[in-house]
């Protein structure tokens, strides 16, 4: 079960839709809910901090005080109306660092709910690491909500994207919570046997027998992807079966600060359209 979530607030549109599916989940679970906001601030060069007057400095950390202030007020009233335990945690930080950070909280909790990226967003949060790093970085699974959609059910039906991989391994037991209490999951694994460690049999181990011992209900299709790639492939077979949730490993590394993701990986962090549980 999930006692502790962590949910990333910002001042986009997109947040209200993600706190909301926070909420749900943490209903659910009968979890604590954390409200994690951060203040960025600008990394200025030494030669031009002379031309900035201490006021101009005051003033937008004023400005930011009362952007923090107001987006905490609407948090705290949101989880009361809906009865769920919270608190709120703020903190600031360098421009470069925010993935960083909110993958050092992501750390300390059993789920971290984070906003797709949107490349369109003004927020001073919307960083093209987020939340591609934290999911790399933090070792917890984080719910990655799309930016444009309502999502009134999460969890309900569960798509896997299975691979014998561990990063596959991972994010099937760190959805347990969810795939334990959905009403129907469907495990879809693509293009079997395209890789050399797909090939390796494990006599008597079935990834949909080992589930249903956990009480899933769960079917397993098996499909290769022709003149289309995997990662649309997940999405199409989402929508025919109105999925509300899909569990995938995240593959990638991160190599100094830059991140390498995983071709499916990229394509359903870009392109999702219902909720995505990853694990790395």
């Amino acid at each position: 079960m999930y006692r502790d979530i962590l949910v990333h607030i910002d001042t986009s549109p997109a947040c209200k839709e993600r706190l909301s599916v926070a909420l749900k989940v943490a209903k659910a679970q009968n979890a604590h809910l954390t409200g994690l906001f951060l203040l960025p601030y600008p990394e200025i060069p030494r030669f031009m901090e002379v031309q900035i007057t201490e006021e101009v400095m005051a003033q937008q950390r004023e400005a930011m005080a009362e952007t923090a202030q107001s987006a905490r007020t609407d948090f705290e009233t949101t989880c009361k109306e809906a009865g769920i335990a919270f608190s709120w945690n703020q903190t600031s930080c360098a421009v470069s660092e925010i993935a960083e950070t909110a993958a050092m909280y992501a750390r300390h909790h059993d789920l971290t709910v984070m906003g797709q990226y949107n490349p369109d967003s003004v927020d001073p949060c919307s960083a093209s690491e987020m939340p591609d790093k934290v999911i790399l970085t933090s070792g917890a699974p984080v719910l990655v909500v799309p930016y444009v959609g309502k999502f009134d059910t999460i969890g309900d039906r569960v798509m896997v994207a299975w691979k014998p991989y561990r990063e596959a391994v991972r994010a099937v037991n760190d959805s347990m919570s969810f795939l334990e209490n959905a009403k129907s999951a469907l495990v879809l694994c693509a293009d079997p046997n395209k890789g050399a460690r797909d090939t390796l049999p494990v006599p008597g181990v079935d990834i949909a027998e080992r589930l249903g011992r956990h009480g899933v209900k769960v079917h397993k299709e098996t499909m290769n992807a022709s003149g289309i790639s995997v990662g649309d492939l997940l999405l199409s077979r989402a929508a025919d079966e109105s999925i509300d949730l899909i569990v995938c490993g995240a593959y990638g590394r991160p190599r100094l600060r830059e991140l390498m993701m995983g071709g499916v990986t990229y394509h359903l962090l870009r392109h999702m359209t219902v909720p995505v549980l990853m694990s790395h």
